[in-house]
This record gives C-alpha cells, sequence and structure tokens, in this order.
C-alpha cells in the first residue's frame, strides 16, 4: 500500500514537473521568437535582417525630432511615397528636407513598408487596407481603427495628459522599442489598460 502511493506521488510529481517545463519552454520560444517586437530590427537589433541602415537611422533622427518615428510597417509604400512628396505642407506643418535626404528616407520607408516585409503588424496593416488603399495617416487604417476602438473620446479630449494618437509612446510604454503589447499599456491620467 505505502509502495503504491509512493509510486502515485512520484507520478504524479513527475508529470506536474513535465507540465511545467513544457510552460517555461513554450514561454522561452515566444520571448526569443518576439524579443523587443517587431521593431526589433528596425531599432538595430539583428534578427536576420538588418533595417540599422544609415538611411533608418537618419529616418528616426530626421523624423523623430518632431514626432513618434513611426514603424514604415504601418504603412504601404505608395502612403510614404504620398507623405514625403508633401513635406512641404506637412499635416499643416513645412517638414521640408533637402532632396537628398527626403530620398534616402523615402526609399527607406518604402523597402521597409507593409507589404513590403513580413511582419505581424505589416501583414495587418495590408490586410485592412483594403478598405482605405492609400492612406496618409495610420489613423486611417482600419488597423488601427480595430485596435483603438475602445478608446473613449473622453480619454482623448482630455488635454491635460497629452494624449495623441500621433505620439505611439504617449500610452505604449514600450512603444520605441517596437513592442505594442496591451500589458505595456498606461495611458496617462487612466493606468494599466486592459482591452
Amino acid at each position: 500500500m505505502k509502495k503504491r502511493m509512493l509510486v502515485l506521488i512520484l507520478s504524479l510529481t513527475a508529470i506536474m514537473l513535465a507540465g511545467a517545463g513544457f510552460v517555461f519552454a513554450e514561454r522561452g520560444e515566444y520571448e526569443n521568437e518576439h524579443e523587443g517586437g517587431s521593431f526589433s530590427r528596425w531599432m538595430g537589433r539583428d534578427n536576420g535582417m538588418s533595417f540599422n541602415t544609415a538611411e533608418g537611422k537618419l529616418y528616426r533622427e530626421e523624423c523623430g525630432s518632431c514626432h513618434f518615428p513611426f514603424q514604415p510597417e504601418f504603412l504601404p509604400a505608395k502612403s510614404w511615397q504620398a507623405i514625403m512628396s508633401s513635406l512641404d505642407d506637412h499635416f499643416g506643418d513645412n517638414a521640408e528636407l533637402s532632396d537628398e535626404k527626403t530620398k534616402r528616407i523615402l526609399d527607406y520607408l518604402s523597402m521597409n513598408s507593409a507589404g513590403k516585409v513580413d511582419q505581424e503588424i505589416a501583414n495587418k496593416a495590408m490586410w485592412s487596407l483594403r478598405y482605405t488603399p492609400h492612406p496618409k495617416r495610420i489613423t486611417e487604417t482600419a488597423f488601427f481603427r480595430h485596435e483603438h476602438r475602445e478608446i473613449p473620446p473622453r480619454i482623448l479630449n482630455n488635454k491635460g495628459n497629452k494624449i495623441s494618437f500621433a505620439n505611439c509612446d504617449s500610452c505604449h510604454t514600450q512603444a520605441m522599442q517596437g513592442s505594442f503589447s496591451e500589458h505595456e499599456i498606461r495611458i496617462p491620467g487612466v493606468g494599466r489598460w486592459d482591452d
């Protein structure tokens, strides 16, 4: 009887340990696969395709000096072309650059745009573009609208908290590292956000 009980306890312990091992192994694989989020290449961590180029740095320096440097994967190349061709009236501001810088940045954005790279955000953005094929704003895409549909207008209209869809990092605490996980959302004046 004692021997059967000991075998049963040891068997249950072995099953529990094996289960815990599978959970940790799967978590480790997920974290390795998703390390740094979809910006991992964009921010210079090479995982097979290096986008840590002079053009990428120029984009982050020039465009990121005025607003959040949006991930190129959020829009298709034609959208980036339209945006870069009208820098003299860039959403109400003059953001003109030299012809050389404009071309280098456009090349970078086009090469890494939705439809050109196989990444989760790019694929979702492209899927949603069947409604608006060449938007000039990320906020015009069905993908963006779907992801932000539960944010009530009262939160956006609270000017004291400086929340804006134009500044991803105002709520997405790891946006500059390329992660837009729901678990990392902290809305100013509201706190952690659960979908």
